[in-house]
């Protein structure tokens, strides 16, 4: 986006966007867009994303994306992230889709698949304040009603913009001088009636002062209502449990029962010997009959939300949960700018916003202790458990409690930034100098429901009388309700607080050095001061772990700060002018030093080349080092339950891998896998008869952050071409193409390692670790029970890994065709990206992993989050318009793409994703100046979302595909 100084900044800002500025899309302009040349342009102070110098053009050396306004307002959506994510560069990170507890209601997008907290966002050129766990900001920050434009620069811009911009830059530039008021208001809803939407703002604004200073007004208020995964076919069935409802008992493999004793008793079910083992997990009807689960023999179909998947017996978990998740959001920004001498004003801004969510997930689960003693043991259990070497121990019963009813968390969010300054032209040098100061906070409030009270539960267990004196009936914990009385006794809330807070200070000058035979070599120097906090407060339950809720053991208070001291400077050097084939060529360097008190020193730089061949042909390349250090999430955050989706066995690279019914046991290497069980903790009593019949881990899982990590950088290289020929057809114009290649190399790369991917490594998938042995990098995080054989302990802290290699090349076009005088004009646009390359190495000297052209939750294993690679991606526009009206058509296209899991699996089983086509139309009729309709369809064709095997959500990846399927939306803009 472009910073323009002066009345003429909407002239110079609609020549950027001219010809591809359509209803329903995205302007591209990458680098160059139709506007004139150098040489004719106004003379303006004008700063480029990416850049700290102003110039007399709007050329850039890097790859630059600029969006209008208008893509804003075509989609049902009230977040900015499913504007763009259209763009084939930007990846989905947290959005109306992440029914998450990381997240709670945030938005946040990632460039390049390199993970939101890569991606640095601006607001005016100006840093905001982190509003997530990972430290990326939360796009639900920026006032969308002010919005003039956004552009995203790809590429490492740490020497312009500091840490965080190792995969780029979104900035988003605000209206400035805005004078009258203006209403907009919109509507969605989708062709099932579900998933509405309603957005309204209002913003006011003029001169005064003889128009010596503006000030402007903005509110605005959004609502989303969320749509439950039984909604769709697809996801009315996700993430099967064995965690069920009325209790699994978990044979011990140090006392297992008598093989006859388990016959005896099934074989008054009809059953016959043998079918049921003694190491077998066993349940219980309504009657108090057993059944196995793993098979479902004698399962009499009792239980709300129990699903039969082959022949097991599983509870359907996340089937309450959000396809997408509610949101209501209030939005205040108001800003004024007063000129209080020749070339100098003073400003100010504040910005505040608050939003709710909420989210749902299924009932909680754990695995009890019970003693022989509890009188509620149904009759055929207790003479399973009598034929034990030891009769009167106590035993294992994984309990989900559906009782006490579904777990929710309810988010609140109040994020507030003030900023002040004074800025001025400095005639001597043709310069600009800019100094201010910024305050910002961000506070979420979270309180879970339903989380289960642990002493009370113990208490409860243990009793003599299984907890009657406690509450009326006592506590049954092995039926489906287990008594009305003592789950309202257990049912528990939580509350955790959370804030982000950020001081800034900065000071900057840009302006020409000296003069030569080329031009004017032109310079910017600065520096600034910036302290980002975190403070974690939980209640009792929480710090305690006495609470079951979505997160089952104890988190304790934390808190921590970063602050770092910068100076930074670039220089514009003219090198020739009007040669033959040099219409010009210029080189900008940049170099920024940065003292973090936690982490050092570090140096980020760049060079880059511009080289203008003819007037409708530049090439543009450079190479930039950029630096990210920790953040204070990353760096602060507190340990924290982890129960990652390992999936169910079958697949290779699914299931424990110590099931006997997985592709690890039963290939190539099942010797080798087995002694490696055996070797971890699976008893040798159970090892050619164990399963695992839960589809993510249960217990021992855990992650947090690590104060000793250290800075991670990135070198950037692109090349790449700009042609805008003047054709002398009037028919054809505005016509621009632009082709970059791209390659970022990441070192030390801050992030944990999923633990999915963990289990996966540890038993060798892709040859992680060919020898099987216990003291590999990967085993050494798992530990498991040496009774039930079940992964107990999971170890995935924030650390600094390997690298990241990712490369690709990204194809612009955008033109206009005049029909005629009245006739109208038809405007074309696209953007295409192939990625070549996303090789992921966990640590040093391990083996890569290449994830291009893959999908799956271990796909992002560089950050601990999901990611798509998709090898193509790629979006067109066309818009017809005629004096007011506008009518136009968006197609994106998503490649096919294989599961993570099947990446280096000859013969894999897992399921991938086809290839993805979506359509999407909208018009617009303009009734007069003051009055505006628009109307639009999203996903025309209502495509519904793939199933892939290694899913995020809802057995797909909301935010790549469309999961609400057809929608419809209906707005209208009123000026005064």
């Amino acid at each position: 986006m472009l910073t323009v100084r002066g009345t003429s900044s909407a002239r110079l800002r609609c020549w950027l966007l001219l010809g591809s500025a359509m209803l329903g899309s995205p302007a591209l302009a990458q680098g160059v867009s139709p506007v004139p040349d150098a040489a004719s342009a106004p003379a303006e102070d004008i700063v480029v994303t990416g850049s700290r110098i102003a110039r007399k053009d709007l050329t850039s050396s890097s790859p630059l994306v600029a969006i209008a306004p208008s893509a804003l307002k075509t989609n049902a959506s009230v977040t900015l992230d499913d504007t763009l994510t259209r763009l084939p560069q930007v990846t989905p990170s947290y959005g109306s889709g992440s029914n998450d507890t990381s997240t709670g209601g945030t938005t946040t997008v990632a460039l390049r698949g390199l993970g939101a907290q890569r991606t640095l966002v601006l607001l005016n050129g100006r840093r905001l304040t982190a509003g997530t766990y990972t430290g990326a900001v939360d796009l639900n920050m920026i006032p969308t009603a002010l919005i003039e434009s956004i552009e995203v620069i790809t590429g490492g811009a740490s020497a312009a913009y500091g840490s965080d911009a190792i995969a780029g830059v979104i900035n988003f530039r605000l209206k400035k001088n805005f004078e009258g008021v203006q209403l907009d208001g919109q509507t969605g809803i989708t062709s099932r009636g579900d998933g509405f939407t309603s957005s309204l703002s209002l913003t006011a604004g003029g001169n005064f002062a003889d128009d010596r200073g503006n000030a402007v007004l903005s509110v605005d208020y959004a609502k989303r209502r969320g749509v439950s995964n039984r909604s769709r076919a697809f996801s009315r069935i996700s993430r099967p449990s064995g965690a069920l409802p009325f209790g699994v008992y978990v044979p011990s493999a140090l006392n297992l029962p008598a093989a006859g004793a388990v016959d005896g008793v099934f074989a008054g079910y009809g059953v016959a010997p043998g079918s049921v083992g003694p190491n077998s997990n066993l349940s219980f009807n309504a009657n108090g009959s057993l059944f196995a689960p793993t098979s479902g023999i004698n399962y009499d179909g009792s239980g709300q939300d129990i699903v039969r998947l082959g022949n097991g017996v599983f509870y359907n978990s996340t089937g309450v949960s959000g396809l997408t998740i509610p949101l209501e959001r209030f939005g205040l920004f108001g800003r004024a700018e007063y000129e209080v001498a020749d070339d100098i004003n003073v400003y100010a801004e504040g910005g505040y916003q608050h939003f709710t969510s909420s989210l749902v997930f299924g009932p909680g689960f754990n695995t009890l202790t019970v003693p022989t003693t509890n009188p509620f043991i149904p009759d055929d259990l207790r003479t399973v458990l009598a034929s034990r070497p030891n009769p009167n121990a106590s035993f294992s019963v994984l309990r989900r409690y559906a009782d006490v009813g579904q777990r929710t968390a309810d988010f609140t969010t109040n994020s507030y930034r003030l900023l002040a300054g004074v800025t001025g032209r400095i005639e001597a040098i043709d310069g600009t100098f800019d100094v201010f100061a910024s305050r910002g906070e961000q506070t979420v409030d979270r309180r879970d429901h339903n989380g289960v009270n642990l002493t009370t539960l113990s208490a409860l267990i243990n009793a003599a009388d299984g907890g009657a004196s406690q509450c009326a009936g006592g506590y049954d914990p092995f039926a489906l309700n287990g008594g009305a009385a003592c789950a309202t006794l257990l049912r528990s809330t939580t509350i955790r607080n959370t804030k982000f807070k950020q001081n800034y200070v900065e000071a900057n000058v840009q302006g020409r050095l000296f003069s030569w035979w080329a031009g004017d070599v032109r310079f910017a120097l600065g520096a600034d001061r910036r302290s980002d906090s975190y403070d974690f407060q939980p209640d009792t339950g929480v710090r305690t772990g006495q609470i079951l809720g979505i997160e089952g053991v104890g988190v304790p208070a934390v808190n921590g700060s970063v602050t770092v001291k910068e100076v930074f400077g670039e220089l514009l050097v003219p090198i020739l002018r009007d040669l033959p084939l040099v219409k010009a060529f210029d080189v900008t360097l940049g170099y920024r030093y940065s003292d973090y008190d936690l982490s050092g020193g570090v140096d980020a730089y760049r060079i880059e080349g511009d080289w203008r061949v003819i007037d409708a042909l530049r090439i543009r390349g450079g190479f930039s080092r950029a630096v990210r250090a920790p953040n204070v999430s990353e760096l602060f955050t507190p340990q924290s339950p982890l129960t990652p989706i390992i999936g169910a066995p079958g697949a290779p690279g699914q299931g424990d891998p110590c099931d006997v019914r997985s592709a690890y046991r039963t290939g190539a290497n099942a010797a080798q896998v087995r002694a490696l069980c055996l070797a971890q903790g699976v008893p040798g009593q159970i090892i050619d008869s164990y399963t695992f019949n839960n589809t993510q881990l249960v217990d021992g899982g855990i992650t947090g952050g690590n104060p000793k990590l250290k800075p991670e950088s990135a070198n950037t290289y692109t090349i790449g071409a700009v042609l805008t020929p003047r054709l002398p057809s009037s028919i054809l114009s505005n016509l621009s193409l632009s082709v970059d290649y791209y390659s970022i190399d990441l070192k030390k790369a801050i992030g944990a390692i999923p633990g999915a991917a963990i289990v996966q490594q540890c038993y060798n998938l892709g040859g992680a670790n060919a020898g099987y042995a216990t003291d590999n990098v990967y085993c050494s995080a798992i530990g498991r029970s040496d009774q039930t054989g079940q992964i107990n302990r999971l170890e995935s802290f924030n650390v600094n890994l390997g690298r990241i290699k990712t490369s690709g090349i990204d194809v612009s076009l955008g033109g206009t065709i005049r029909l005629g005088d009245d006739a109208g004009a038809i405007d074309l646009s696209g953007t295409v990206n192939w990625t070549e390359k996303y090789a992921v190495t966990n640590f040093p000297g391990a083996r890569p992993m290449d994830l291009a052209g893959s999908i799956g939750s271990s796909a992002g294993s560089n950050a601990g989050t999901p990611a798509a690679f998709p090898e193509w991606r790629a979006q067109a526009n066309l818009t017809y318009r005629n004096g007011p009206f506008q009518v136009g058509v968006q197609y994106r296209y998503i490649d096919k793409m294989i599961d993570v899991s099947a990446i280096g699996i000859p013969n894999s089983t897992a399921i991938g994703t086809p290839a993805y086509h979506y359509v999407d139309l909208n018009t617009q009729l303009k009734i007069d100046e003051r009055l505006t309709f628009r109307l639009g369809v999203t996903n025309l064709t209502d495509k519904q979302p793939p199933v892939y095997t290694s899913f995020y959500q809802s057995n797909t990846y909301p935010g790549v595909y469309d999961v609400l399927g057809r929608s419809f939306y209906a707005g209208a803009t009123v000026k005064f």
